[in-house]
C-alpha cells in the first residue's frame, strides 16, 4: 500500500505548491540563519564603532587641552614665575605658611584664620583669611600706609605657592585711601595642595 503513494505522480498544481513551500522555507531559513544574524551583528558593530569614535573625539580634546596646559605650564617655567602646588601635609605645611606670614609681616599684628577643604581631584584648597591694619607706624619705607598694604597683600600672594585671591576689602580712616592715616585690610587667598591620598 506504501508503493502506491510513493509510485503516485504530482499533479502540477502540487507541483507548484511543493515549490512555492520550499521557496518559502529557504526564504525562512535565509532570514532565520542569515540576514537576522548579520544585521544584529552589523547594528551591534556600528554601535561600538560609534562608541569608539565618540572616546576618540574625547581623547583627541584631552589631548588639545594637555597641549594647551603644557604650552602653559613652558611659558610659566620660562618667564621663572613658577610657583608650587605642595604636597598636602596639614601640619607640616601650617608651619611653613605660618612662617613665611610671621616674616612678612613682622612685628605687626595680622589675625590669621585657616579653613582646608576636602580634597577634590586630588587638590585640597587652604582657604587663609588674614584681617591687619597698617598705619604710620607701620609704614616703614612705603611712600603712604596704602602702599604698604598693598606691598604686604603682594607679598601674601607671592610666597612662592600657587594660590589665588578670593576676596579684597580695605577700610581707611578718609575716603581716599591713598591719603589715609590707617588702613584696615581683609584678604582672603585660597592655597592650593595636592592630595594624592
Amino acid at each position: 500500500m506504501a508503493n502506491k503513494y510513493l509510485k503516485r505522480r504530482f499533479t502540477l498544481r502540487e507541483k507548484i505548491l511543493l515549490v512555492v513551500l520550499l521557496v518559502v522555507l529557504l526564504v525562512g531559513l535565509y532570514f532565520g540563519l542569515v540576514y537576522y544574524p548579520i544585521s544584529a551583528r552589523t547594528a551591534e558593530v556600528n554601535e561600538q564603532l560609534e562608541e569608539v569614535q565618540l572616546q576618540m573625539d574625547v581623547a583627541k580634546a584631552l589631548k588639545v587641552e594637555y597641549d594647551r596646559m603644557k604650552e602653559e605650564l613652558e611659558k610659566i617655567k620660562a618667564s621663572g614665575d613658577e610657583t608650587r602646588m605642595p604636597d598636602y601635609n596639614n601640619n607640616e605645611q601650617q608651619e611653613t605658611l605660618n612662617a613665611i606670614f610671621n616674616t612678612i609681616f613682622a612685628d605687626m599684628k595680622a589675625d590669621i584664620g585657616f579653613n582646608i577643604s576636602e580634597p577634590s581631584d586630588g587638590v585640597r584648597t587652604r582657604r587663609v583669611t588674614f584681617r591687619f591694619t597698617v598705619n604710620e607706624a607701620y609704614k616703614y619705607d612705603a611712600e603712604s600706609v596704602y602702599d604698604r598694604a598693598k606691598d604686604l597683600v603682594m607679598a601674601l600672594m607671592t610666597t612662592g605657592y600657587r594660590c589665588s585671591m578670593s576676596s579684597l576689602s580695605l577700610a581707611g580712616g578718609s575716603d581716599n585711601l591713598p591719603d589715609s592715616a590707617s588702613i584696615g585690610v581683609t584678604v582672603v587667598i585660597d592655597f592650593y595642595e595636592l592630595d594624592n591620598g
